[in-house]
């Protein structure tokens, strides 16, 4: 989604986003947290749904517990090493911003963008300190 806006002069871009990134964004902010030792758990709202994920840390272990916040009940468990997790969503996390960049020309003009290469790199970061 780009919201674009032209006000008495050049076209201008308010805002640029899509619901796929500010998932992403969610997710990785919340594992850089838990990686930092601020948080074991977090929650990221799955947009144009009443769906929410909730990821809690514990003894290098992430739980993943999908429920439906509209009357609470559990969708989905996903219990696996946080580490091995991390891996796979960085790897896809790469593969969408690379993507962002083959589609959108300006992207290199987009805060968001350089936010989520940083992002990137961090979680890079701890995991070639675990090896």
């Amino acid at each position: 989604m780009n919201i674009l806006i032209t006000k008495n002069g050049p076209l201008q871009e308010f805002c640029a986003s899509t619901f796929n990134a500010a998932i992403l964004v969610g997710i990785a902010k919340g594992l850089i947290e838990i990686y930092a030792g601020n948080k074991t758990k977090f929650t990221v709202e799955i947009y144009e749904s009443t769906l929410e994920s909730t990821f809690t840390y514990f003894q290098k272990l992430l739980i993943v517990t999908s429920y439906e916040a509209h009357n609470g009940e559990t969708l989905e468990v996903l219990k696996c090493r946080s580490d091995e997790f991390v891996e796979a969503f960085v790897k896809e996390y790469e593969k969408y911003h690379k993507y962002t960049l083959k589609n959108d020309s300006h992207a290199f003009e987009n805060e968001y963008y350089y936010m989520m290469r940083d992002q990137i790199n961090l979680l890079n970061n701890h995991l070639k300190e675990l090896i």
